[in-house]
């Protein structure tokens, strides 16, 4: 019986006993776990670096976004177009972005749209340490999880069938206006015995940005941070 169809059984005996008087975050956030391959997985995937191929749906250009995540505190992601490469790297609260060789601090919006970036990588790990800044939301489909971080707000649609995690909302305060960026993930397959989305549907606001398609996942050593 392979990985995935052991996790799967685990999770549908699990949902026959969950009743409404049990639904919790704690409950959401530890089914979680299981669904994505348990702790102990999890835990040896903490750092790892990803390569997806990007295509960007406002004009067909294609890229590559070379990704290093060490949960909870870093991403850095390098996006390399035929016109132009971007790096973007988020350490805790602090942030850089470099473009055409130029390095800025980030700052204010653009500093909050990476946080919100790392943030919607959390495992259920991360979301179970941060328990307390998390609310439970029950949907018809979903569990929703909203995670805020002062005026920035992570919310995780999970769903109720498999405990995987079917999209992301990131909102963010500019000014007395708001933003949302929604990721939508699909195509999930065990990497090293953790379940992973394979690709990922992005829009800023209603515009759809682009589609990106998981290449590569390994493990790599936690960077000193």
């Amino acid at each position: 019986m392979t990985t995935i169809i052991k996790i799967f059984l685990t999770i549908a005996i699990f949902s026959l006993t969950l009743n409404a008087k049990e639904i919790s975050s704690e409950a959401v956030i530890e089914n979680m776990i299981k669904a994505y391959g348990g702790e102990r997985n999890l835990e040896k995937l903490s750092s790892y670096e990803q390569v997806w191929g990007i295509q960007r749906q406002t004009d067909g250009v294609k890229g590559t976004d070379y990704r290093k995540i060490t949960l909870p505190h870093y991403l850095k992601t390098e996006l390399i177009y035929p016109e132009k490469t971007e790096i973007r790297v988020v350490i805790k609260d602090r942030g850089t972005k470099e473009f055409s060789g130029r390095k800025v601090q980030a700052k204010g919006p653009m500093l909050d749209a990476m946080k919100l970036q790392l943030m919607r990588l959390f495992s259920p790990l991360t979301l179970r340490e941060r328990i307390k800044d998390i609310k439970l939301f029950i949907e018809k489909e979903h569990f929703l999880l909203a995670l805020k971080n002062n005026s920035i707000t992570a919310k995780y649609y999970i769903s109720k069938k498999s405990f995987l995690v079917e999209k992301t909302i990131g909102e963010l305060k500019m000014g007395s206006n708001s933003m949302e960026f929604l990721t939508i993930y699909e195509d999930y397959k065990s990497v090293k015995g953790v379940m992973m989305p394979h690709k990922e549907i992005k829009y800023a606001g209603s515009v759809n940005t682009a589609v990106m398609t998981l290449k590569e996942t390994k493990p790599m050593l936690s960077p000193n941070i």
